[in-house]
């Protein structure tokens, strides 16, 4: 039991760093936006390992060679495209980022990725590999609604500079992964 709410925590990680950044990022991001965004990650954080436990184990050292990469891309572009429009200002008065659907699955699904491999896992734990996922669900939906507060706390303090901060979270974490599948950290 131990190690699936270790592995869960791990899981979440990535997870509470978008989070924190969405808390940051969204001017309209209510309680509804967050229990939503929460709710997403968690059910991708949850979802991918038991896929990969029930369906993936023989293809994975196909997709781990390039997960890495696909999370750096997806996570880049979205930190790129929050420090141009935090760099704009005009477009920022008249504009203010709000809440998508589209991106939020994006993050969600770019934050699960390396859950996929973790599905290997599953098999070795003494806990059933349904219930390890819906751990895995539980950890990050109550880990990522802390961290959307933490957000906005964040960005009442930052002001102007939240989404530029928040933009170079999302690119160092795509950039932390690349790093730790190339063995560069630990």
């Amino acid at each position: 039991m131990l190690e699936v709410i270790l592995l869960s925590v791990a899981l979440a990680m990535d997870a509470m760093a978008v989070s924190i950044v969405n808390g940051i990022k969204y001017r309209n991001y209510g309680r509804k936006q967050m229990f939503a965004a929460s709710l997403s990650f968690g059910f991708f954080q949850g979802l991918f390992p038991l896929l990969s436990h029930l369906f993936l184990t023989p293809f994975l050292s196909y997709i781990e060679k390039y997960d890495h990469w696909i999370v750096l891309i997806v996570l880049s572009m979205i930190g790129i495209n929050m420090i141009r429009e935090a760099l704009e200002k005009e477009k920022i008065v008249a504009k203010s980022e709000t809440f998508s659907l589209k991106v939020l699955i994006a993050e969600s699904i770019a934050t699960a990725i390396d859950a996929l491999s973790s599905g290997i896992a599953l098999s070795t734990f003494s806990v059933n590999p349904f219930l390890s996922c819906f751990m895995i669900f539980a950890v990050t939906f109550v880990i990522c609604l802390i961290a959307h507060q933490l957000g906005k706390k964040i960005a009442l303090l930052l002001k102007d500079k939240a989404p530029i901060f928040g933009g170079v979270i999302l690119i160092l974490l795509g950039i932390k992964t690349v790093l730790e599948h190339l063995g560069i950290l630990a």
